[in-house]
C-alpha cells in the first residue's frame, strides 16, 4: 500500500514538474494573471491532475471536470459549463483544450487575463482576484448555500496563494491578502472552521459563528435565498435507526460537493462533506434524515463525501483522516449504537468488495447491490481504524517467562467485538521468543497482530487468522505486542503460547593486555584477552602513545593513526587556525565566547581499512543561549572553514543536543538533532566511533549512546582533526583517538614508541578499550613499558690502575674503564685478557659486577708480550657493547749482577739532559726503549755502537729508559730540562 502511494506521488511530482513550465509561459504571454493564480486554481480544483473521461464518476452523479485547471464543459444540467465560458474568452475550443494541457493552461490563462483588463485598477489585487474567481467558476448562483460554496472555492485558491510553502515549490511570492477583509471577519472564520453545518437556521461554524452573503458579491444576484439540501434530495428514514457509516470520495471538490447537493436533478444528497488540505467538515443534512448516497442501504447509513479523486492519494490528507475520524467517533458516542470496533481495517481495493453486516462503518464499495468503488485503493483504513479506536487499553506482562492466552484463558472461548493489545516487555529484556501451542479464530474475520516493539506503530511481524498457526516469534528488541481484533460473530478457541526472555546485556566487556615482559628493545607484538560472555564483542579498539623525557606528559603519532593529548606540555602539535586555544591547568582553553566558529588542528591520518575511536573530555564554562563545541574527524583539509569533507559532532548546551553533520566540499548538512543533556560547567567524556567500512557514526556522552548516524557514501581519508566551537567559554582535554585491532598488536619501536625511556622512566604506553553487541563499553587497560633500543657506551678502557700504560714489569695485570646508558643504565661489567685485541685466551669473560677495575695475575707470564684488556657494558634492557684496550706489554727486570756484567759499561750523560743525552760504552747490539711517566712508548732505536740521541722533540720531565741487550735489560731514569 505504502509503495503505491508512495509511486502515485512520485508521478505527480514528476508531471507536476512537466506541468510548470505551460505555467511560467502562460504568465510570460499574460502578464496581468498574477503569479501562483494558475497553480492555486489548478491545486485546488485537481491537485494540477488531467482529469479525463476514464476517470472513475461520482458515486453521488457529480459530473467530471477536465484538464488541469478542473473546468466543465459538461455540467450535468446543474454546473455552470465554465469550460466554454473559457474557450469563448479564450479563443482556444474546448476540444482543442482537452487534448493539451498546455492549451488547457493558455486558454485559462488567456480568459482570466481578459477579465482581469476589466477590473478597476484602484482595486486591490486580491478584491479583482476575487472577481474573477467568482466569474469563472462552475458553481451556481442560485441559493445561499452555492454562493457559500463559491467562497469556499474562492477561498482555497486565495489561501494557497498566501502559504508560504505553496510559493517556495511552484516558483512564486508569496502574497499578503487580508482574507478578512476579503469576505469578512465573521465569514472568515466560518470558512476557516473545523466544521460547519447548513441548516434551515442558516450556516454556522462549529463555534456559532453565522455566514453571510460576502460584500464582494456583485448586486447581479440580488437577495440570496436561503437554500440548504433541498428536500427534493433527501427524506425521513422512517423510523429507520442509523447503524452504519459510509466512506465516500466524491470525484471533485469540496465546493463542488456543496453545490452539487442543491442540483434537485441530481437525486444525491450527504450528511457531511470533508476538506483535503485542512479536513473542514460540513454538514449538507441532518443526520436524523436519510441522505441519498449509497442507494438501497440509505435508511440505516450516514454518509461522508471526502474532496478529490480515489486515483490520487494525494487529497487523503492527515488532516482529512483525523478529522473525518473524529465525526466517526462523535457519531459512535452518540448513542446509535455503532461499535468503533466495528471499523472496516482490512486492505484497500479498487473493485466492489462487499462486507457482512458487522462491519458498520465501511466505504461505499462496501455494501450490497453498488457498483462504485469508492474511496478505493488509496485509503488507508488500517490508519482509519486507529484514528477511531485511538489510544487502546493494553495488558503489560512484565515477567520474565509465562503463558499467554486470549481472553477465553486456557480452556474458553473468546468474545465478540474485542480489542485487545497484551505487551510483553520485561525489564531489562533483550530479545523475547513467543512459541503458540494452539490457534484457532475465525478465518478472515477474526485477526491476531504481532508488533515488534511496544506500540501498534513498532514493524509488524505478521496478522494470523484460522488455523494456521503463527509457530515461534522471535522479537528483535526488548518489547513484543499482541492485539487481537474479532468480528460480531462466530468465535473459536483462540490461542495459547509459552514466552521466554533473553536479559539485555547490562555487564560491561572486559579487555587485558599481556604484562610488559622488562625493557622493550626491539619491534614487538602483544596480546590482548577480551571478553563478553553475553551479547559479544563488538569491536577493539588500542592506542600506541609514547612519551619524551623531558616532558610530563604522553602523545602519539598522529602519521600512525594514533591521539594521545593530555595537554600537560606544549601544544606544539595544534595549529591556532580561528581563535586562540591555550594551554592552561593541563586543559586547551577556548574563551572568546564572540567566536562562531573556532578552529584548532592536528595532523592524524586516517583511512577506510580501520574503525576510529575519538574520545575527548568537553566543559563548556561560560553561559549563553547557542552554545556549542565538539569535534571534526576525518578532516580533508583543515584550514578551511567547515574542513573540507568531514564529519563533526557538536554538543549544544542550553538545547541540550548532541548533532552529527557531515561536510561535503566545506558545505556541512545537519544529519542527527537528538536530545543529550549539557550542563554549564560540566565536564563530560565523548566518544565518538565511526567505522568507515559500514558509514556508521556512534556517538556517546559518558558512555552512553545518544546519537548515531549511518553514511551511506562514507570518508575513506582524512589527514587531521580539529576542535570546534561557537559562542561560548570551552576547555578541551584527554583527547585520544584510538584505532581497531585484532587480539594481538604490533608496535614498532622509532614509530609507535618514537622516544627511549631515561632514568627508568616510561616512554611507551598501550591502551586497550572494547564495546560489545548492546553498547557496554569495557574499562581502559594500560601497560606501560621501558623502552631502550640502544646498548650502553663504553667511553674507554686503559691498562693499568690509573693512567694508560704501555708496559708492566709486573705479572699481575691492571685494568680500568668508564662507561654511561643514559636509558635503562648499567647493569653489569665484563672483562676478558687476551693476547690479541678483543681476545680472551688469558682470561674468558669474567664478571666485575659494578666494578670499573681489574687486576689479574698472570699464571705463566710471557716476557716481551702485550696482552689487551677487554670490557663489555651491560644495561638493564639486556643490551651490551665492548671496547679493548691498546695493550701493555710485560718486560723483566733483570738482576743486578748479570746486568753489570753484560751492560755495566753503558753510560748515559747528561742527566739531567737539554735537548740531547749520550750513550757511551756500546759494543754490542743494544735496543733503547724511552717511555713517559704514563708508561706510553715515546722513542724505540738499535744501537752497535756508542751514539748521541736527539731529545728536542720531547718535552721536560722524567722518562724511563730500557736498554735492553739480548734478555737482559737496565733502567735508568732520564730527567729532561729546559
Amino acid at each position: 500500500m505504502r509503495t503505491l502511494v508512495f509511486l502515485c506521488l512520485l508521478h505527480t511530482l514528476n508531471t507536476n514538474a512537466q506541468y510548470e513550465a505551460y505555467f511560467q509561459s502562460a504568465y510570460e504571454q499574460y502578464p496581468q494573471v498574477p503569479a501562483g493564480i494558475l497553480e492555486a486554481v489548478a491545486y485546488t480544483n485537481t491537485h494540477i491532475r488531467n482529469i479525463t473521461q476514464g476517470d472513475q464518476p461520482s458515486c453521488s452523479g457529480m459530473p467530471l471536470p477536465f484538464g488541469v485547471m478542473g473546468l466543465f464543459d459538461n455540467g450535468g444540467g446543474y454546473f455552470i459549463e465554465n469550460g466554454k465560458i473559457v474557450a469563448e474568452l479564450s479563443g482556444i475550443p474546448v476540444a482543442v483544450q482537452q487534448n493539451s494541457v498546455e492549451q488547457q493552461i493558455l486558454a485559462y490563462a488567456q480568459a482570466f487575463n481578459s477579465l482581469m483588463q476589466l477590473e478597476s485598477p484602484q482595486n486591490p489585487v486580491s478584491h479583482s482576484v476575487y472577481s474573477v474567481l467568482d466569474q469563472l467558476t462552475e458553481i451556481p448562483d442560485s441559493g445561499s448555500v452555492n454562493l457559500f460554496a463559491r467562497d469556499v472555492q474562492i477561498y482555497s485558491v486565495l489561501h494557497f496563494m498566501t502559504e508560504a510553502v505553496k510559493g517556495q515549490q511552484y516558483g512564486f511570492n508569496p502574497y499578503h491578502f487580508d482574507l478578512s477583509e476579503v469576505f469578512g471577519e465573521t465569514n472568515l472564520k466560518v470558512l476557516s472552521a473545523k466544521r460547519i453545518s447548513i441548516s434551515q437556521s442558516g450556516i454556522h461554524s462549529d463555534k456559532n459563528e453565522a455566514y453571510q452573503l460576502s460584500s464582494l458579491k456583485s448586486t447581479q444576484y440580488g437577495p440570496a435565498i436561503w437554500n440548504p439540501a433541498p428536500s427534493c434530495n433527501f427524506s425521513s428514514r422512517s423510523g429507520t435507526p442509523v447503524s452504519a457509516i459510509t466512506i465516500h470520495t466524491i470525484q471533485g471538490t469540496y465546493a463542488g460537493a456543496i453545490s452539487w447537493s442543491q442540483n434537485c436533478s441530481s437525486s444525491v444528497s450527504y450528511h457531511y462533506v470533508i476538506r483535503s488540505n485542512d479536513g473542514q467538515i460540513t454538514q449538507m443534512v441532518d443526520e436524523t434524515d436519510k441522505a441519498w448516497h449509497v442507494g438501497s442501504e440509505n435508511p440505516y447509513t450516514i454518509g461522508y463525501e471526502h474532496e478529490g479523486y480515489v486515483t490520487d492519494p494525494s487529497w487523503y490528507t492527515e488532516a482529512m483522516y483525523i478529522n473525518s475520524a473524529d465525526l466517526s467517533r462523535d457519531i459512535v458516542n452518540s448513542g446509535y449504537g455503532i461499535p468503533p470496533l466495528r471499523t472496516y481495517y482490512g486492505a484497500s481495493s479498487a473493485v466492489v468488495q462487499v462486507l457482512g453486516g458487522c462491519t458498520k462503518i465501511k466505504g461505499h464499495q462496501h455494501y450490497p447491490n453498488q457498483t462504485h468503488t469508492d474511496p478505493g485503493i488509496n485509503w488507508d483504513w488500517e490508519k482509519y481504524y486507529r484514528l477511531i479506536n485511538n489510544n487502546p487499553s493494553i495488558t503489560t506482562i512484565t515477567g520474565l517467562t509465562g503463558n499467554l492466552y486470549d481472553s477465553g484463558g486456557a480452556s474458553g472461548n473468546y468474545t465478540d467485538d474485542e480489542r485487545l493489545l497484551w505487551l510483553i516487555s520485561p525489564q531489562d529484556a533483550q530479545t523475547i521468543s513467543l512459541n503458540f501451542s494452539a490457534f484457532s479464530v475465525e478465518s478472515g474475520y477474526d485477526n491476531l497482530f504481532i508488533y515488534d516493539g511496544a506500540t501498534i506503530d513498532a514493524p509488524l511481524i505478521g496478522t494470523y487468522t484460522g488455523t494456521v498457526s503463527p509457530g515461534t516469534i522471535n522479537s528483535t528488541g526488548g518489547s513484543l505486542l499482541l492485539e487481537f481484533r474479532s468480528d460480531c460473530g462466530t468465535v473459536g478457541s483462540g490461542w495459547a503460547a509459552a514466552y521466554s526472555t533473553t536479559l539485555l546485556d547490562m555487564l560491561p566487556p572486559t579487555t587485558v593486555i599481556d604484562p610488559a615482559a622488562g625493557w622493550i628493545t626491539t619491534d614487538f607484538s602483544t596480546a590482548i584477552t577480551d571478553v563478553d560472555a553475553q551479547s559479544g564483542i563488538e569491536e577493539r579498539f588500542y592506542l600506541a602513545a609514547d612519551r619524551n623525557g623531558s616532558q610530563n606528559g604522553w602523545k602519539a603519532n598522529g602519521a600512525n593513526g594514533a591521539v594521545h593529548e593530555d595537554f600537560e606540555d606544549d601544544q606544539l602539535s595544534w595549529t591556532n587556525q580561528t581563535g586562540s586555544f591555550t594551554i592552561v591547568n593541563g586543559k586547551f582553553s577556548f574563551t572568546d565566547a564572540g567566536q562562531t566558529n573556532s578552529n584548532a588542528y592536528a595532523s592524524l591520518s586516517q583511512n577506510g581499512g580501520i574503525s576510529y575511536l575519538y574520545q575527548w573530555k568537553q566543559n563548556i564554562s561560560s553561559t549563553g543561549t547557542n552554545q556549542r563545541a565538539g569535534l571534526h574527524f576525518f578532516c580533508s583539509d583543515p584550514t578551511l572553514p567547515n574542513r573540507g569533507n568531514s564529519y563533526f559532532v557538536y554538543f549544544r548546551q542550553g538545547q541540550n543536543k548532541a548533532q552529527i553533520y557531515s561536510v561535503d566540499n566545506d558545505v556541512f548538512t545537519l544529519q542527527t538533532n537528538d536530545t543529550c543533556v549539557v550542563n554549564q560547567n560540566t565536564e563530560y567524556t565523548y566518544s565518538v566511533w565511526y567505522t568507515p567500512q559500514t558509514g556508521w557514526i556512534k556517538v556517546y556522552a559518558n558512555g552512553e549512546l545518544v546519537t548515531s548516524w549511518q553514511d551511506p557514501t562514507p570518508l575513506t581519508t582524512g589527514n587531521s582533526v580539529s576542535f570546534r566551537s561557537g559562542g561560548c567559554e570551552v576547555l578541551f582535554d584527554d583527547l585520544k583517538v584510538f584505532k581497531s585491532r585484532t587480539g594481538t598488536i604490533d608496535i614498532a619501536l622509532q614509530s609507535d614508541f618514537r622516544y627511549q625511556s631515561i632514568a627508568s622512566a616510561h616512554a611507551g604506553k598501550v591502551t586497550s578499550v572494547t564495546v560489545d553487541g548492546m553498547d557496554n563499553w569495557s574499562a581502559e587497560d594500560e601497560e606501560l613499558y621501558f623502552v631502550d633500543w640502544t646498548s650502553p657506551s663504553v667511553l674507554s678502557v686503559a691498562d693499568g690502575n690509573t693512567a694508560d700504560i704501555d708496559t708492566t714489569y709486573l705479572s699481575t695485570l691492571s685494568g680500568n674503564w668508564t662507561a654511561e646508558d643514559p636509558h635503562s643504565g648499567i647493569s653489569e661489567y665484563e672483562y676478558a685478557i687476551g693476547t690479541t685485541l678483543g681476545g680472551s685466551d688469558i682470561l674468558s669473560w669474567t664478571s666485575s659486577n659494578m666494578n670499573n677495575s681489574m687486576d689479574h695475575v698472570l699464571l705463566n707470564p710471557v716476557y716481551d708480550q702485550l696482552y689487551y684488556v677487554s670490557v663489555r657494558a651491560h644495561n638493564n634492557a639486556g643490551l651490551n657493547s665492548e671496547l679493548c684496550s691498546d695493550g701493555q706489554r710485560l718486560v723483566e727486570e733483570p738482576s743486578a749482577a748479570v746486568r753489570a756484567e753484560i751492560l755495566g759499561g753503558i753510560t748515559m750523560y747528561p742527566n739531567p739532559a737539554n735537548d740531547q743525552v749520550t750513550i757511551e760504552g756500546v759494543n754490542l747490539e743494544l735496543s733503547v726503549q724511552i717511555f713517559d711517566l704514563s708508561g706510553k712508548h715515546i722513542l724505540d732505536t738499535k744501537l752497535t755502537e756508542s751514539t748521541v740521541l736527539d731529545l728536542s722533540n720531547l718535552a721536560s720531565g722524567n722518562y724511563t729508559v730500557v736498554l735492553r741487550s739480548g734478555d737482559q735489560f737496565m733502567m735508568k731514569k732520564l730527567q729532561i730540562v729546559r
